[in-house]
């Protein structure tokens, strides 16, 4: 199977512009299709055409008449081959949503037109509850108690018992302090905070970015860069550590020990999470967690679980892990306790009840954006889930 024609046939038909010879061609393809196949050409697609708006109908429409081509062309005296072919077909259905929210895939395991016949009927159900990303700003704590908030930093820069913080013009707050400088004791910390919603982009002294995702803290020493640089992660950063082989840059997080002289990596470690995942973009990482060491290479993900043993990961999406830096929400594959469990870290959501599961595997992007309600309505979209907001709490049901 030649896989690059497939995907660009099947792209051309969400587009609207096959020709009935291409028609049956992308059918043939989607008769001998695997799952993995289908799930690499729709990430694919949703990359490449994440600011297009398609129909929706017109594409529920030609999955169903799809179906019945199939269905014409398959003779009564062969009813197990038209079901099997029915089954497969099943393993890799998928109806796509954009309509502004990019795309979202639903894979089931059973009969494509009896779940192509729900999914057109339905009409969204969730309520009109709705929960609002809080107008909260990042804050900053310094090591003597002192806060302050994003918008207290504009476009002056603020001095201080020798530091001086700035606001860039892309909203990056850069730290800088007089090396000479002694008005804070070495093992005192400054904290910044980010509330749900809202994300922080922040150069340290040493001239190390690090994104802090929705949720998350990070604290450094006040002596940072001075004789030793080390923070303490709770939730999700991105860093990107200037290299100093004198002094090796090292993250805390929960049970977990992130050694680097110079790279670019991602340390996932959230208190509602069970286990600390560090995923390397460039350089080398060591990992450590009580006795245990892994070294890990671009690429390569090390999962530090409750009990302090390592995993190693290869082979990693980087895209998946990397989305929220870009500002979007990214699965593949994944569950809808997964999605719930996501979102819980960027929307104020105060509790998930699940009154009903899905076997649904789910794939596709969605900017951070977007309203909740917007997001699940996309998910009622593709999948016989239903949503209902009441009081800050989101239920789960059929």
């Amino acid at each position: 199977m030649d896989k690059n024609k497939f995907r660009n046939l099947f792209k051309r038909y969400l587009a609207g512009t096959l020709d009935e010879h291409e028609r049956q061609e992308l059918d043939v393809y989607m008769s001998l299709l695997d799952e993995s196949d289908f799930s690499e050409a729709v990430d694919e697609l949703v990359e490449l055409e994440e600011n297009r708006d398609f129909e929706k109908e017109r594409v529920f429409q030609g999955i169903l008449n799809r179906m019945d081509k199939k269905d014409e062309s398959t003779t009564a005296s062969s009813p197990h081959s038209r079901k099997m072919r029915l089954v497969q077909f099943g393993k890799v259905a998928a109806v796509l949503l954009v309509s502004g929210l990019l795309g979202l895939v639903a894979y089931q395991i059973f009969d494509v037109r009896q779940h192509m016949d729900e999914v057109i009927s339905m009409q969204p159900a969730v309520s009109t509850g709705e929960i609002e990303l809080p107008q909260e700003d990042a804050l900053i704590t310094l090591a003597d108690g002192k806060q302050m908030s994003l918008d207290e930093i504009k476009e002056d820069t603020i001095y201080y018992k020798g530091l001086a913080i700035t606001r860039l013009d892309d909203g990056t707050i850069v730290m800088k302090q007089d090396r000479e400088a002694h008005f804070f004791r070495a093992d005192e910390k400054h904290h910044f905070v980010t509330p749900k919603g809202v994300s922080l982009r922040l150069m340290l002294p040493d001239a190390s970015i690090v994104y802090l995702n929705s949720n998350s803290s990070m604290q450094i020493y006040a002596a940072f860069g001075k004789k030793q640089r080390q923070v303490a992660l709770s939730g999700e950063a991105f860093f990107e550590v200037a290299h100093n082989k004198e002094l090796p840059f090292v993250v805390h997080a929960k049970n977990t020990e992130v050694s680097v002289l110079g790279t670019k990596f991602n340390v996932s470690a959230y208190n509602e999470d069970r286990q600390v995942e560090t995923t390397l973009l460039s350089g080398s990482v060591e990992v450590g967690a009580d006795q245990n060491r892994l070294r890990i290479k671009p690429g390569q993900q090390a999962v530090v679980h409750s009990s302090n043993t390592i995993q190693l990961r290869k082979n990693v999406d980087m895209g998946n892990v990397l989305a929220w830096r870009d500002g979007y929400f990214r699965f593949k594959d994944v569950s809808i306790r997964t999605i719930m469990a996501d979102l819980a870290k960027w929307y104020p959501i105060e509790g998930v009840e699940f009154k009903a599961g899905s076997s649904d595997q789910f794939t596709g992007s969605i900017k951070r954006s977007k309203k909740l309600k917007d997001v699940l309505e996309s998910i009622e979209q593709v999948s016989d889930l239903r949503f209902d907001i009441q009081e800050g709490r989101v239920i789960v049901m059929k």
